[in-house]
């Protein structure tokens, strides 16, 4: 038979607005009475919903995970490693997604509410909006609740954190089709895609004694229609170009269908190198050359890290930094492989750094 509240109120000798209160976190009520409560609450295991337990308990084994988008595979396989790890240690997952447009902020803010709410252990999240100055100025907010946090894949001033180290990446993608021959090369990217990706673009033109052209960078969402939109604009404005660097491998697949459909080959006419190595880029035809990240290795070790820092009741040190090595993975698209033959480097967790 269910416990209801009416036996928990008559087990304590209390009325039944005298246990609603405890529930609720309400003052007011004489410290004997709501250790009968308590007690009363414990003994029949009585919980309307899993918050009204952790008022009790002071846990909820639940970590809320905060990402921009379930429809880019990325964030899929990130949610399944964090879900996974998180079970094999008695947790569940509080999942909530927050938006790739540019006014997410409120979305993102409404989701962190909703997990210090339902009374989550800690928080991992990734967002769009890292360096909005609101955004920050909210992250000082929520230090306040005192809940473990930790940032993933973001630079978020003052906060633990778990990334990739995309600068380089981008470097050795851009390097590589540089070594490839090629002078005029794109970059389809944007705002929501981390912005170090732009800067390793430039930063491979500069070391490389090339000039960057302006008109060959696009921003936009992270997504597969704006791949395929960027390069009918390049197209269409009859830019010059060989190569194309994309933020991501949506971008990039969404590019590889523009330039079919408009009658380019691909890496004949152009080399195409996209960033993440979600499944899809190994399936494409031509298979996509592109940035891989260690997004299973990633996953498992920030689940490690928020556990160890709700189980020993110490905050994640708000300097710590773990950084993760990309590997350029080189398939089809930028026709390295009808040059020679370029094995796929060793999976790169072994690799892996504290920065300072």
């Amino acid at each position: 038979m269910k416990i209801t509240i009416k036996e928990v109120a008559k087990e304590a000798g209390v009325s039944i607005a005298t246990v609603s209160r405890v529930l609720n976190g309400k003052d007011g009520i004489k410290p004997a009475t709501k250790d009968r409560v308590e007690k009363a609450i414990m003994k029949y295991n009585f919980s309307p919903d899993q918050i009204a337990r952790s008022m009790i308990v002071k846990e909820s084994k639940t970590i809320g995970l905060l990402v921009p988008q379930l429809s880019n595979e990325y964030w899929a396989t990130l949610a399944e490693v964090v879900e996974e790890a998180l079970w094999m240690q008695g947790y569940t997952l509080l999942l909530c997604t927050s938006s790739t447009r540019e006014d997410s902020l409120q979305k993102e803010k409404a989701a962190i509410h909703s997990f210090i709410q339902r009374k989550v252990d800690g928080i991992i999240y990734s967002t769009s909006s890292g360096l909005n100055a609101s955004f920050q100025a909210f992250t000082e907010q929520i230090k306040q609740y005192g809940l473990p946090i930790i940032a993933f894949d973001q630079k978020i001033q003052g906060m633990s954190q778990i990334y990739g180290d995309h600068l380089q990446g981008a470097m050795d993608a851009v390097k590589h089709l540089i070594q490839l021959g090629h002078r005029d090369i794109a970059y389809i990217g944007g705002p929501l895609v981390s912005p170090e990706r732009e800067l390793g673009y430039r930063n491979a033109h500069t070391i490389h004694g090339l000039a960057v052209d302006e008109e060959l960078i696009i921003r936009g969402e992270p997504s597969f229609q704006f791949g395929s939109r960027a390069v009918r604009r390049l197209l269409a404005a009859g830019k010059r170009f060989t190569g194309l660097f994309c933020g991501n491998d949506l971008i990039a697949l969404g590019a590889l269908q523009a330039l079919e459909a408009e009658g380019w080959r691909v890496p004949e006419d152009v080399a195409v190198v996209g960033y993440d190595d979600i499944h899809m880029a190994g399936l494409a035809r031509p298979a996509l050359t592109t940035v891989r990240q260690p997004v299973e290795e990633m996953g498992r070790t920030i689940v490690e890290r928020l556990l160890q820092a709700i189980e020993t009741g110490n905050a994640p040190q708000q300097n710590c930094h773990l950084v993760f090595p990309m590997t350029l993975v080189v398939r089809d698209s930028c026709g390295a492989r009808a040059l020679h033959s370029q094995p796929v480097a060793d999976d790169p967790i072994d690799k892996r750094r504290d920065d300072p």
